[in-house]
């Protein structure tokens, strides 16, 4: 099958993307390479590389952009890194999609849905929006980051931390996806006890500390322990509409690790 449509069962149906400002690109690569295996992963790490060479996959879908921020602030180690890993993946014929837009939003199977459903709330989102709300029984912040550390640890996070009084009872939740995590939108679009936000998604000096003057709590996780759940499914998507192709999920080594200091 042609990689053009590979991107066409993703992207056909995402209304909410602008084609002119879409982060949704080929990388690396030809549209009309013609390939069988794929690989879908949250970011293009050298350990999915090593991977997708051992499993002579010749196309990979990335979530996030794999080659650092050189594009728009170039630093001389990043970029080296970046073309070597550019020169690993042309050596073995790798193309490489970035797969961001259409599959943050897709319903029940993206990024922001999966995510929801792990927590096992009665979320509610607008489709082209990242945000969701949900209305919960009643628990302490501690209660509720505890569940959230919990549906976390699957995907490489043991736990979680928060701003805020951890006492404090909450029973309406305010939360987005990864760096869409903006407290103001959540408070906007409803009124919330506490949001669960990404560290991508926050700053110390803007949201939180409006939320510490404002008494309200933020559980905060790891922006791609929170999406990796989303990247797996498109592997079940894919395979589901595509049966010609072997899609795989691709560790990417993210795993966020929690060390407490000992209390006696």
């Amino acid at each position: 099958m042609e990689i053009k449509n590979i991107i066409e069962c993703l992207s056909k149906d995402a209304y909410w993307m602008n084609p002119q400002e879409t982060r949704d690109i080929m990388l690396l690569g030809n549209l009309r390479q013609e390939v069988s295996r794929v690989g879908v992963c949250w970011v293009a790490t050298n350990r999915v590389i090593d991977q997708a060479i051992e499993r002579e996959i010749t196309f990979l879908i990335s979530h996030e952009y794999p080659f650092y921020h050189t594009a728009t602030a170039p630093k001389r180690l990043a970029l080296l890194s970046a073309n070597q890993k550019m020169e690993r993946l042309m050596a073995h014929n790798i193309a490489l999609y970035r797969c961001h837009d259409a599959w943050d939003m897709m319903p029940e199977f993206g990024v922001a849905d999966v995510w929801a459903r792990r927590l096992g709330f009665a979320f509610t989102r607008k489709t082209s929006s990242y945000i969701q709300h949900a209305v919960i029984e009643e628990m302490t912040v501690r209660q509720l980051a505890k569940r959230v550390a919990a549906a976390l640890t699957p995907d490489g996070e043991n736990g979680v931390y928060v701003f805020g009084d951890p006492e404090k009872r909450a029973s309406r939740l305010g939360m987005g996806t990864g760096a869409a995590t903006d407290i103001f939108k959540m408070l906007e679009e409803g009124p919330c006890d506490v949001c669960i936000v990404a560290d991508d998604g926050i700053s110390n000096y803007y949201q939180a500390q409006y939320a510490l003057d404002n008494a309200l709590p933020l559980i905060v996780v790891n922006h791609s322990c929170c999406e990796i759940a989303g990247i797996r499914s498109m592997a079940d998507y894919l395979n589901t509409r595509l049966p010609e192709l072997s899609v795989s999920y691709l560790e990417e080594g993210y795993t966020v690790t929690h060390i407490l200091a000992e209390t006696q």
